[in-house]
């Protein structure tokens, strides 16, 4: 056991600054950057933390702040318990042993109610989308009466919209390709880098 304080500023370590975090009620949630939850051996300060999925993400703990954040945010919790797949998980060789020891030192935590969905599924999308444009209708009103132009205001409002709604779907298309290759690369398929190829050519 490491009893030396951590440096790790927050409850864990994204050392790969890929932006995982717990899910946001209020926010826009991506579904394999949220963390759904994390196995947690306290004696050896241990941890996997998982997606929605079950895929484990490469972060590492703060064992002085993450039992601080299960208090704060579990939900369910399985005693003897290791959760995760993929290829950041824990070893199948070393989960059969420690199997065949009870798991005990091993508690799983569900953290976050994450009932409102995520930004990739179409219908979650939509509904922030006509929030994000019924606030770009009033702010666009609220400009058009203070600059007092002189354009029609249902055009200029129209026209507004209508760039917003482009900007969404970009951001959408952008996020949502991001997070698929998020998933590749926690299941382990995705394609050697290419320099590894070229050298294999050469």
């Amino acid at each position: 056991m490491n009893n030396r304080p951590s440096n790790i500023a927050g409850a864990f370590l994204d050392s790969y600054s890929i932006g995982f975090r717990l899910y946001q009620p209020d926010a826009i949630n991506w579904r394999h950057r949220t963390i759904a939850g994390v196995s947690w051996n306290g004696e050896e300060q241990e941890a996997y933390f998982f997606n929605p999925d079950g895929l484990v993400l490469p972060l590492k703990p703060n064992p002085w702040k993450l039992p601080e954040l299960i208090r704060e945010k579990v939900v369910h919790r399985e005693f003897s318990s290791i959760h995760g797949t993929g290829h950041f998980a824990m070893k199948e060789g070393r989960r059969t042993a420690l199997k065949s020891l009870g798991l005990t030192d091993w508690v799983t935590y569900w953290l976050v109610d994450q009932s409102t969905g995520y930004a990739n599924d179409p219908a979650v999308w939509q509904h922030i989308t006509e929030q994000d444009l019924a606030a770009e209708k009033t702010a666009s009103e609220c400009l058009h009466r203070e600059l007092r132009m002189t354009s029609d205001l249902t055009d200029y409002v129209a026209e507004c919209l209508a760039q917003q709604r482009e900007l969404l779907a970009v951001e959408h298309r952008r996020q949502c390709e991001e997070d698929s290759k998020i998933l590749a690369w926690l299941k382990g398929e995705t394609a050697p880098p290419l320099f590894n190829n070229l050298q294999e050519a050469a």
